[in-house]
């Protein structure tokens, strides 16, 4: 259980859509995939966020379930989980199935690879 919360502690910070995170937790390498955006890189990823928190885009709301996590060779782990979220300019959550990917540099895990699924059925609007 431990690498798996030290994986989901990574995951949660990279919800806060915070630019020098994912310099600093993504290996240069590293492939993201998203519905919005298709296959990206680092680099990509990182000048989107930018231009999201030069326009006042956040997350409000991040809830993950089903968190899952599996040793896949020495210094390879997978991460998978549910998550359901919700833009601060936004009313309605985007519900998707995620999984990452992380391998172990210089002793500290970095992310590899992430992908998320979008889950259509589970979006609902925030009351209030």
């Amino acid at each position: 259980m431990a690498l798996q919360k030290e994986l989901t502690d990574i995951e949660r910070k990279l919800w806060t859509n915070d630019a020098v995170v994912y310099k600093d937790r993504l290996i240069e390498e590293a492939i993201l995939v998203f519905p919005e955006t298709g296959v990206i890189t680092r680099d990509i990823a990182v000048s989107a966020i930018l231009n999201e928190n030069a326009e006042g885009r956040r997350w409000a709301e991040v809830e993950f379930d089903a968190v899952r996590s599996l040793p896949v060779a020495h210094g390879v782990a997978l991460l998978t989980y549910s998550v359901i979220a919700r833009w601060e300019h936004e009313k309605t959550k985007i519900s998707a199935l995620a999984s990452s990917v992380y391998v172990k540099r210089d002793g500290i895990w970095k992310l590899a690879f992430h992908q998320q699924t979008p889950v259509k059925e589970s979006s609902s609007e925030v009351q209030g």
